[in-house]
Parts: structure tokens; sequence; C-alpha cells
């Protein structure tokens, strides 16, 4: 590496250093809740971060992962979270024939009646199914308030499989969502189908960890799912750098 090259990757590293973001998957969504009129609880995808950067050197994020199994020759609405309209209900309100399992730690039941006092915010998802037509659904996410006010928001999977993205039975999708207890998320689960849903937490608020001396809001960057071998960029530019500083 010459000396142009040198200096070229050491303003490049000083722009990243000030954005506070280390790749292009970190955190997207504004962190508004929907308390007041904006109907934003479902966060879009605009690269604001209410409460400042995430710290890059956080932990990677541990996954959520739940897979639904459909044992019945006709589609069914399958539901994820719910605590306050389904915990208490046959099978968490999906249909008698889709199985529910927690695959990564506990049961499903555990994690429902987690994320009404545990809440946290999803950053990124993985769905993969062999049946092609059910990465096709459009998801509903749902907020439904004790003061009457109901929010739902599509999330289509159809648009969201990365055109480079060579796995036929994979979407991963970066999308902020909020889960607390008022939080529930309804998708078509086709005949016969076995969905897997990975997501990964990048923020959890736990009193607990505040009683114990920590941070009640607690932070963890997504991992890089896709475009883990894509050739690294290379800029070549006649045109002097220096201007680019912390």
């Amino acid at each position: 590496m010459n000396s142009v090259e040198k200096e070229l990757h050491g303003y490049i590293n000083g722009t990243e250093n000030m954005s506070g973001f280390d790749s292009y998957d970190s955190f997207e969504g504004d962190m508004s809740y929907f308390d007041d009129d904006d109907m934003s609880y479902f966060d879009d995808d605009d690269m604001s971060y209410a409460t400042g950067a995430p710290n890059s050197r956080s932990a990677v994020s541990d996954p959520y992962v739940i897979q639904y199994t459909e044992t019945s020759a006709a589609d069914v609405t399958a539901i994820l979270f719910g605590y306050n309209d389904y915990f208490g209900t046959a099978n968490f309100g999906n249909a008698a024939t889709t199985t529910v399992t927690n695959l990564q730690g506990g049961t499903y039941s555990r994690l429902v009646a987690q994320s009404n006092n545990k809440f946290f915010k999803i950053g990124k998802w993985r769905f993969q199914c062999s049946d092609a037509a059910q990465l096709q659904q459009t998801l509903s996410l749902n907020h439904v308030d004790a003061n009457g006010k109901q929010y739902s928001t599509p999330l289509n999977l159809s648009i969201m499989r990365d055109a480079y993205q060579q796995q036929a039975d994979i979407i991963d999708v970066t999308k902020m969502v909020t889960v607390d207890g008022n939080t529930y998320i309804t998708f078509t689960l086709k005949a016969n189908a076995v969905l897997t849903i990975s997501m990964f937490p990048v923020a959890v608020v736990s009193g607990k960890a505040k009683l114990n001396g920590g941070a009640s809001l607690n932070r963890a960057r997504a991992p890089r799912l896709s475009g883990k071998n894509v050739a690294p960029v290379i800029i070549q530019t006649s045109q002097n750098v220096k201007g680019i500083t912390q």
C-alpha cells in the first residue's frame, strides 16, 4: 500500500468514526414510541436515533428464534407476541394445527411473557422457509393500547429480498420494531409450512439491570447476515481528499 492509499484509508476511517456506525447494516429507525399522534410506533428506516448513536463496540445481539410448523392442508393466520391479547388464550391465539417452538432458549410462552416486562426493539429479522410462497406474505405489525388507539403497519416480505442474495429460502430484513405487551404480529402461515423467524434485539429495557447498578437500557448490534463474502470496495480518485477529516 503506497502513501496515497494509506492517506485515503485513514480519511475514510475517520469519516466512519464520525458517523457512529461501523457498517451499513447498523441500526435503522427513528426510535420514536407511538405515544404521540404521529402513528410512528413501528419505526421507519430514516437512520435517526433519538437517544444517540449505538456504541460500535457493543456486544453482538443474541437472537430470539421462533419456529412455526403448520400441520393442516389449509392456510391459517399465525400470531407472534401479543401478551395482553393472546397470552391467556389457547395456543397463544394460533390455530390448533400450528405448533410454535422457541429454538433459542426456554419456551415460546416465556418469550411472550418476557415481552410484557422486558421490552425490546428488534433491529434485524431473518425469515427462512422452503416454501417460496411463505416468503411472499405481508406481515401486519399491530399495536393496541388501552386507550383505544390501534395501529397497524404492513411489512411485505416479497419486496425485501436482496437482489444479490443467493439463498432462495431466506429473506433478511432490517426493520425496527419495538415489542411490548401490546404488540403483536399477524401473518398467513401456508399449509404444511415450516417457518423459522430469527429476531435480533438491538435494545432491551431491563429494570433488574438498573437495580443491580447497571443501565436500564442495554444495547447490542445486529450481526451482518448477508454480504459476508462480498469483495471490499476500492475507491479510486485523482482528487484531493484531505478535506475529509474528523
